[in-house]
């Protein structure tokens, strides 16, 4: 069976910059090349990465090239209704003293668990607010 990760802005950005577990993220998208895995994620990635990029100071252009390259092995989409319900409803998740996911992480996380897939992120906070929501891994875990 192949799996199916939903991948967030924060894997992606491994792509391009020099950061610890790049060679995982590069990993996902092989596995994808070689159909081994199925990856998506929300429009909301393309505007998260190209805001990254900027700050970074890596040349936009470049990472709209990339990004382009990638919807080959990556379906980026708009989210619809479900998971829109279930992102709130991911929002409500947390304590007021280590703070609630934000709707950006909850879009992502939803989008996993609306389409029977697990979100792969790099975000060690969301993922400690909404690891008992399932569906998600840390991608310095796999």
């Amino acid at each position: 069976m192949i799996q199916c990760y939903v991948i967030d802005s924060s894997v992606f950005n491994k792509l391009y910059l020099d950061e610890v577990d790049r060679d995982k993220a590069q990993n996902l998208f092989v596995q994808a090349a070689e159909n081994k895995a199925k990856l998506f994620a929300p429009d909301l990635l393309f505007l998260e990465v190209i805001n990254t990029a900027q700050r970074c100071g890596v040349p936009v252009e470049k990472i709209v090239e990339l990004l382009d390259a990638q919807k080959y092995l990556m379906q980026i989409r708009t989210f619809n209704e479900e998971e829109k319900k279930v992102a709130l409803e991911i929002m409500s998740q947390g304590h007021p003293s280590s703070g609630y996911p934000s709707i950006y992480d909850a879009i992502f996380h939803a989008m996993a668990l609306c389409n029977d897939a697990i979100f792969i992120t790099a975000d060690r906070r969301h993922y400690e607010k909404a690891k008992q929501l399932g569906s998600i891994y840390l991608l310095n875990s796999m």
